[in-house]
């Protein structure tokens, strides 16, 4: 027996000894565990259509994903990110701010959305398909724009993964994404309209357009260097709420079922024929005729003969840990799809004050970064490069020296909406003791709410004015 054991434990430790890490071991344990080397274009773009598919599935079906999409977008976007126009020309910065309002309202094609609208889908696309294209169109003057340009929120399924060549010049199409020797994106080839949602003609799935990239604006979140295309926030998700989602609607669908039947009424027969006759009656039975059913009216008191029994269906009973096997498995569904638990399912009863202070930092932290690299770097930042461009080519702004001080005039500062107080009087003291303590400017407070300091300063002064104007009438009203 001990030579067993020794033969064993030699070839446990052999299994471990070149490998340093647990994890790369190819023991028991790890039978099974296929862990391909793939590169971050070759692991995803193969699945990306199943993913793509699965995910806007899941949001359209599934309560807890629709959810954990819904309150990040809401999030991260709210009702818009504004710009606020920084040159050192503060005739300019006037001038672009009168223009940007109004245009704001014209920048989608069909009117449905404003641009915060825009915004808000492109992230939401984003967040559900992994990646949103966004399309420059400039416009003649006849349309009658306040600036001539608009934007065109185009799905990825316009754009093939399957597009994968070299062309004649050396560039390189990965994915429907063209580059240049250099490694540039020159260019975004895509389907004129939705593969799955043309009207039937052949061009429109059968010829790909070369959009320069100057054009284009890709909006995704490469989680790998040089991952071309964006994975689905919730792929971690997809899998289990799929099959929680189907174990949840076989259990409602079970007690649907039992919920018509109450209990068993059983009687212990002394003798091989009882069984013919009534058991309620004592009358004999046809062979054909059912047993009979006892319906009873709410509040009846139940009496039987001699032998009888009635046994209580118990229909509402899941078995023991039901409800914490549920909430174990919506706290991996959130965590998959990037959320908090208690966002995506409303539950906060375990929740006090100081928790929530410290998730929900730690939530808006992650949501602050995706707003400062992603949503302002790769959108707002761009529409901002093509609207004051038009702006300016098109005379509806001065602009002297444009292309000299190209970088001036082009300094925005883009402000989210300010997320709302969690305690408002702490919070508020907090602002007041870190200004007055020369620990935030006020600049920087102002700006945090989305606004300049020195518009708010202007606007009290003249509110005060106007105050006082107003009193300095009354007065003089009731002297009269």
């Amino acid at each position: 027996m001990p030579g067993k054991f020794r033969q064993a434990a030699n070839w446990i430790a052999s299994q471990f000894k070149n490998q340093a890490y647990e994890g790369a071991t190819n023991g028991r344990r790890a039978t099974g565990w296929n862990a391909p080397a793939t590169g971050p274009n070759r692991a995803l773009n193969g699945s990306l259509n199943t993913l793509r598919n699965r995910s806007l599935q899941g949001v359209r079906n599934n309560p807890w994903l629709e959810r954990a999409i819904s309150r990040n977008v809401v999030n991260e976007v709210g009702t818009g990110i504004t710009p606020i126009f920084e040159s050192s020309d503060g005739s300019f910065n006037e001038s672009m701010s009168g223009l940007w309002l109004p245009w704001t309202g014209q920048a989608s094609p069909d009117g449905t959305l404003d641009f915060y609208g825009q915004l808000s889908q492109a992230v939401r696309c984003r967040r559900t398909e992994g990646e949103v294209f966004i399309r420059l169109r400039s416009r003649p003057a006849s349309f009658g724009l306040t600036v001539p340009v608009q934007l065109q929120v185009i799905e990825p399924h316009h754009v093939p993964e399957t597009e994968n060549r070299v062309r004649r010049n050396g560039n390189k199409i990965i994915a429907g994404i063209e580059f240049n020797k250099r490694g540039q994106r020159v260019a975004v080839w895509m389907y004129p309209e939705h593969p799955q949602d043309s009207n039937g003609s052949s061009f429109s799935t059968a010829k790909l357009l070369r959009i320069p990239a100057s054009q284009i604006i890709h909006h995704y979140l490469p989680l790998r260097p040089g991952q071309v295309r964006g994975e689905p926030d919730i792929v971690q998700a997809l899998l289990r709420a799929k099959t929680y989602d189907s174990y949840e609607d076989s259990e409602l669908v079970r007690k649907e079922t039992r919920a018509p039947f109450t209990g068993w009424l059983q009687k212990e027969y002394q003798g091989d024929a009882d069984w013919k006759y009534d058991p309620i009656t004592g009358e004999p039975m046809a062979e054909d005729e059912p047993l009979p059913e006892i319906s009873a009216q709410p509040g009846t008191i139940l009496t039987g003969a001699a032998g009888e029994k009635l046994n209580l269906f118990d229909g509402d009973n899941t078995g023991s840990g039901y409800t914490d096997f549920q909430e174990q498995q919506k706290l991996a569904i959130a965590a998959g799809a990037k959320s908090l638990y208690e966002l995506v399912t409303g539950d906060w009863s375990k929740i006090n004050d100081r928790t929530y202070r410290a998730m929900i930092t730690e939530y808006r932290r992650e949501i602050e970064m995706a707003q400062d690299h992603l949503t302002i770097h790769q959108i707002c930042e761009r529409v901002g490069f093509w609207f004051t461009n038009a702006a300016v080519l098109t005379g509806k702004v001065q602009a002297p020296g444009y292309a000299d001080r190209y970088d001036d005039y082009n300094r925005r500062d883009w402000r989210t909406q300010r997320w709302p107080h969690i305690h408002p009087t702490q919070d508020a003291q907090a602002a007041v003791l870190e200004l007055n303590n020369d620990l935030e400017s006020l600049d920087a407070l102002v700006a945090k709410r989305g606004y300049r300091a020195v518009d708010v300063q202007q606007a009290n002064v003249n509110a005060k004015k106007r105050k006082a104007e107003m009193l300095r009438k009354a007065e003089l009203t009731e002297e009269e």
